[in-house]
C-alpha cells in the first residue's frame, strides 16, 4: 500500500508540473492523467485520517485494477462513471461561462427545486465512481445547502402580502418545471443532461 501512496504522490506531482511548465496535454494525456488523480484520491482515503471520506468496495476494486494495469505498463483506465461524470463536470463548467444569475422570485424558487432534484439524482446515483469524481459544485453536499439558500433568497425578495399570496403559485410551478428537467435528465433525453446542468450552473 505504500508503494501505492508513493505512486500516487508521484501522479501529482507530475500533473502539477505540467501544468507549472505550461506544457498543454494532449486529450488522451488528461484522461490518464484524470484517472490517476482518482486512483490517487480513493487510495489515499481508504488509508483513514480525520478528513478522509469513506471509499466504496467498488471504488476500491476499481482502484487495485488501476495498479494491476500499471504494473503491467498499461494506462489508467477511466470508469464509465468517471467518463460520465466527465461530462457532467464540463456542462456544468460551460453553464457557468454564461455569467447568468437568478433575478426574479420565480427563478429563484426553481433554482431550489432544481437542486433538490439533483441532490436526488446524487444520492441515489448507483455508481460511487461517478459520484466521487463530480465537482464540488456538484456534490450532494452542495446541493443540500443551494436549495435553502435560493428558497431564503426567493422568500426575502418579496415586498408585500401580494408577493405573499403569489408565492404558493410560484413554488407549485417551479416544482412542476424541476420535475420536467429532471425527468428529461433520468430518462437520458436528448437535451436532458446538458438543460439540467446548465440550470445548475446558472444556480451556482
Amino acid at each position: 500500500m505504500m508503494l501505492a501512496v508513493a505512486s500516487a504522490a508521484l501522479t501529482l506531482a507530475a500533473i502539477a508540473g505540467t501544468q507549472q511548465t505550461g506544457a498543454e496535454p494532449s486529450e488522451d494525456q488528461r484522461d490518464v492523467q484524470l484517472c490517476e488523480f482518482r486512483k490517487t484520491e480513493i487510495v489515499l482515503n481508504s488509508l483513514g485520517g480525520p478528513a478522509a471520506r469513506p471509499v466504496s468496495e467498488q471504488e476500491l476494486a476499481w482502484a487495485r485494477e488501476q495498479e494491476q494495469r500499471a504494473e503491467r505498463g498499461d494506462p489508467c483506465e477511466p470508469s464509465p462513471g468517471m467518463v460520465d461524470a466527465a461530462t457532467h463536470n464540463a456542462t456544468f463548467e460551460a453553464g457557468t461561462q454564461w455569467g447568468l444569475t437568478p433575478q426574479t422570485t420565480d427563478e429563484r424558487l426553481l433554482c431550489a427545486a432544481v437542486w433538490n432534484r439533483w441532490n436526488y439524482a446524487v444520492e441515489t446515483a448507483a455508481d460511487p465512481l461517478f459520484v466521487s469524481a463530480l465537482r464540488p459544485e456538484l456534490s450532494a453536499a452542495n446541493a443540500a445547502a443551494r436549495e435553502p439558500f435560493w428558497r431564503d433568497e426567493a422568500v426575502r425578495q418579496l415586498d408585500d402580502a401580494a408577493d405573499v399570496g403569489r408565492l404558493g403559485k410560484e413554488e407549485a410551478k417551479a416544482e412542476e418545471k424541476a420535475d420536467e428537467l429532471y425527468a428529461a435528465y433520468a430518462n437520458s433525453e436528448q437535451g436532458g443532461l446538458g438543460t439540467l446542468m446548465e440550470y445548475l450552473a446558472i444556480c451556482k
